[in-house]
């Protein structure tokens, strides 16, 4: 990976949302006596051979917690104890996307995944000097609203100093924005050597999924940040544009992009590819789901944009594309992240979890996990850039430039043809 930072979400996933009750194992630890052996068990209406083993399994866990509580030299929280058990079981599984949410944390997710939060609507990240500089503004936000601009560096927050020495300090900023209790909070920013001062009200903010914009020569130019939130109708959206505006060819930008849901990416495939599959998913039994594309897609030449931090859905949507042959990729091999994850609810308390249930496959049968896509054409990004930001920079990003190179290519025998 090259030394600069690429701005994405901390975890790197594709989840399909599951709708419904969660499964529930129902034991019976409290309440039954557990004295008894399998032959007894058996006898009992009550309890299966099976159920009892695990009874017998979960006595353990139940003696240990009722040990620490009762003699430990400070006093523990029992709820504390209980998820660092749950935490641990999955844990074992020794799957880095399969995992439990707290309450809080199903709260955090649903709101990043809905795009909306209380905040003013910025994206920070750190640079290799140790400042912390906005990588996007989020549109109709109060930050966009007060003149907050991307590469703009933070200098400050409601008057005190801020810097990125380590990621920890970047979440500090992050966390003072958030936390501040004023309605307005006070931002100082630096922009070309020039220190600039913004008040800035916090408001209900949405987070928009895609940026785009046309370019010389006719060039639309379109960032995907996420396979969630308003991703499709920015996507429909920016085609429009394009078409109203005659576009000559189209830039499809998935660097950075973690994935996000994957009937999200199916919509979204379907406006750039023709008639037939677009992925399909296989669990460890065999059963395999497929999806397709209706055909109805915007023809116009293509390259897609890649990067080592484009995952899973991001890889759906480029190897679609790749194996049917309607764009050229650019850039550098992808993340290679070929599972897909189900989200399950706990509705008693507002917990969850997550868990990878399935493996997914390319149209021509390709499995990229732990892989990757290999791009058409290599580009790797210059070390000297520390990140991409949304506004498109032609002079200091050489994989965009060279992605419009090539597609200026494409536009040509297109046209010669």
């Amino acid at each position: 990976m090259n030394k600069r930072t690429i701005v994405v979400v901390a975890v790197v996933w594709l989840v399909i949302m599951v709708a419904g009750a969660s499964s529930a194992i129902t034991m019976y630890l409290l309440g039954m006596p557990l004295a008894f052996s399998g032959e007894e068990a058996a006898k009992d209406k009550r309890v299966t051979d099976e159920e009892y083993s695990t009874i017998q399994r979960y006595q353990r866990l139940e003696e240990v917690r009722t040990i620490l509580e009762r003699d430990y030299y400070l006093e523990l929280d029992d709820e504390i104890l209980m998820n660092g058990a749950i935490d641990g079981m999955m844990a074992a599984v020794g799957d880095p996307y399969t995992f439990y949410y707290t309450p809080e944390d199903m709260q955090e997710m649903n709101e990043h995944t809905n795009g909306q939060y209380q905040g003013i609507g910025i994206q920070l990240t750190g640079d290799k000097n140790g400042q912390i500089v906005v990588t996007r503004v989020f549109k109709d936000t109060p930050a966009r609203k007060a003149g907050i601009q991307a590469n703009d560096i933070l200098v400050s927050v409601d008057g005190e100093p801020v810097s990125a020495v380590t990621r920890k300090d970047v979440d500090e900023a992050i966390a003072k924005i958030k936390i501040s209790e004023n309605e307005t909070v006070e931002i100082d920013v630096l922009r070309g050597g020039v220190e600039m001062s913004f008040s800035v009200a916090k408001d209900q903010v949405n987070i928009n999924r895609v940026e785009y914009q046309i370019l010389e020569n006719n060039i639309g130019y379109l960032m995907l940040y996420e396979f969630m939130g308003d991703d499709v109708t920015g996507f429909t959206e920016a085609i429009e544009v394009f078409q109203r505006n005659q576009v000559r060819g189209m830039i499809l930008d998935l660097r950075g992009n973690p994935g996000g849901l994957l009937d999200d990416a199916v919509e979204i495939a379907d406006l750039l590819l023709p008639k037939g599959l677009v992925v399909y998913i296989e669990d460890r039994y065999g059963r395999r789901e497929e999806k397709y594309s209706d055909g109805s897609r915007y023809e116009v030449p293509l390259v897609v944009l890649i990067d080592d931090m484009s995952a899973s859905a991001s890889e759906i949507l480029a190897g679609a594309i790749q194996d049917y042959g309607v764009g050229l990729i650019v850039g550098e091999k992808s993340y290679g992240k070929g599972i897909v994850q189900t989200m399950l609810p706990f509705r008693s308390d507002g917990a969850g979890m997550q868990l990878t249930t399935s493996r997914y496959f390319t149209p021509k049968g390709r499995s990229i996990h732990g892989v990757g896509i290999e791009p058409d054409v290599e580009v790797i990004l210059d070390e000297d850039v520390e990140f991409i930001s949304e506004q498109a920079d032609l002079q200091r990003d050489n994989q965009l430039r060279r992605a419009v190179e090539e597609l200026e290519k494409l536009i040509e025998e297109r046209e010669a043809a």
